[in-house]
C-alpha cells in the first residue's frame, strides 16, 4: 500500500532528520519517503540551556534554520525548535518539584509555523523522551491525524524529567497506537488495545551488497552505538584478547584508556558502519545496568543488525532474552564477561537464525498501513 497522499510529522527531542547516527526513526522516514509520502521533523528539547548541555546537539543545530521550516530533501522537512526552556532532569527531588508546573506548560510555546501546519498530517509519530509533553497541544490543533506513541526507551530508563511520565500516563488516551519494539514493555501501559509490538526493521539490501570487508585478517569485534556505554567491559575483554581487535563506533563510546587492540572510530554515517558490522566476527553490546533496561535485548536495533549479519553477541544478561546468539554475562564481573567472549568465539555463525528480521517496509507497512491505521 502506498502512502501518496500521507504527511507525517515526526517528534523528536533525541534526533535530527540527517543526523550521521541513522535510529529506526530515519529508516522509516526514508521508506515512507519511498512510497510518496512528505515527512516533517520537529526537533525539540533545545533552549538557551542547551549551551551548557555537552552532547553535541546545540552545535549541531547551530548550523542550520532555528524556528523556521527548512528542507533537506525531497519530502523531508525539519523544523529545529529552540523554546525559551526545555524539560530537564535536575536530579535534585525538590528541584524537580519546582520546575514541574512550568514544564508541564512547554507545548504552550510551540511556534504558529508548526501549529498552522498540524491540520495537514496524517499521521503524528511522538519518540520516547521529553516529547509527550508536547501530545496535548498538538492533538488540539491535529484531531484527525493519527498518533502513534514511538516508545524507543523507558522514560525511567533515560532519566527524563518525572513530569513526563507523569504526563504520558495522563494522555495515554490520545493515542491511536502505542508501539513498542521490546514484549517486555507492553506491561508499561494501560491502554493494552492500542499496544502493537514492532520491532525494529533493518536494511537487508545494504547488508547484502556489502561486498568487501574494511579489515585486515580475523579477530575482529564491533560495538555499535553509546547508549549506556560499559567502558570497563570493553577494557576487560581487551586486556583478555590481545590477539583480538575492538572497533568501536558512537560519539561517547570510548574506552576507559588507550589500547592498541581498541580502534575508536567515533560517529560515522550508517553506510560507512555497514561493512563493519557484516564482516566483524563478534559483536558487542555493553550496556551498564540501569533500572528497566530488560527490554533493550528487543529493542536494540545493534543486536538485529549483529544478528542478520550472523554474528554471535556478548550483552549483559538482563539484555540477553529471547536471542540465541547472545552469550550472555553478568555485569561488572570480569570473569563472566571473559567467559562469555570465549563461548561468543566457539559459536558456530551458520546456526543463527534471521527469519523473523523484518525490513524497513515490512515496519511500516504494520504502522502506518494495516487496517484502520490509515
Amino acid at each position: 500500500m502506498k502512502s501518496v497522499s500521507k504527511r507525517v510529522l515526526v517528534v523528536s527531542g533525541h534526533h535530527f532528520a540527517d543526523a550521521p547516527r541513522r535510529v529506526d526513526l530515519h529508516f522509516m522516514s526514508d521508506q515512507l519517503r519511498e512510497e510518496g509520502a512528505a515527512v516533517d521533523f520537529l526537533i525539540c528539547r533545545l533552549s538557551p540551556l542547551s549551551r551548557f548541555v555537552h552532547d553535541g546537539r546545540y552545535e549541531h543545530a547551530l548550523t542550520r534554520p532555528i524556528n523556521a521550516w527548512f528542507r533537506l530533501d525531497e519530502r523531508l522537512q525539519e523544523f529545529v525548535w529552540f523554546a525559551p526552556f526545555h524539560p530537564m532532569n535536575l536530579r535534585y527531588g525538590w528541584l524537580n518539584a519546582l520546575v514541574a508546573p512550568i514544564y508541564r506548560h512547554y507545548g504552550h510555546f510551540l511556534p504558529k509555523a508548526v501549529t498552522e501546519r498540524l491540520s495537514e498530517y496524517s499521521h503524528i509519530v511522538i519518540e520516547s523522551g521529553p516529547s509527550p509533553l508536547l501530545t496535548r497541544y498538538l492533538r488540539r490543533h491535529a484531531p484527525k491525524a493519527k498518533f502513534i506513541y514511538h516508545a524507543a526507551d523507558r522514560l525511567e530508563t533515560i532519566r527524563v524529567h518525572p513530569c513526563i511520565i507523569k504526563e504520558l500516563n495522563a494522555t495515554l488516551p490520545l493515542y491511536d497506537q502505542i508501539r513498542i519494539m521490546a514484549e517486555a514493555m507492553r506491561a508499561d501501559f494501560a491502554a493494552q488495545d492500542r499496544v502493537v509490538f514492532v520491532p525494529h526493521g533493518i536494511s537487508k539490501g545494504l547488508f547484502d551488497a556489502a561486498a568487501t570487508s574494511p579489515y585486515e585478517g580475523s579477530r575482529h569485534a564491533i560495538s555499535v552505538g553509546d547508549m549506556m556505554f560499559d567502558a570497563g567491559m570493553i577494557e576487560t575483554l581487551a586486556a583478555a584478547n590481545p590477539d583480538w581487535t575492538f572497533h568501536l563506533f558512537g560519539k561517547k563510546a570510548l574506552p576507559s584508556q588507550p589500547r592498541v587492540n581498541i580502534v575508536v572510530h567515533g560517529e560515522v554515517s550508517f553506510g560507512t558502519i555497514v561493512p563493519f558490522i557484516k564482516f566483524a566476527d563478534i559483536g558487542i553490546a555493553p550496556y551498564r545496568a540501569g533500572a528497566g533496561a530488560d527490554y533493550l535485548s528487543q529493542s536494540s536495533l545493534k543486536m538485529i543488525q549483529y544478528s542478520y549479519c550472523h554474528l554471535p553477541i556478548v550483552a549483559p544478561r538482563f539484555a540477553a532474552a529471547g536471542r540465541d546468539n547472545v552469550c550472555a554475562y553478568e555485569p561488572d564481573d570480569q570473569n563472566s564477561i571473559r567467559a562469555a567472549f570465549e563461548r561468543a568465539k566457539g559459536m558456530d555463525h551458520l546456526t543463527i537464525d534471521t527469519s523473523d528480521i523484518l525490513t524497513w517496509e515490512d515496519v511500516v507497512a504494520r504502522l502506518f498501513h494495516a487496517p484502520g491505521t490509515a
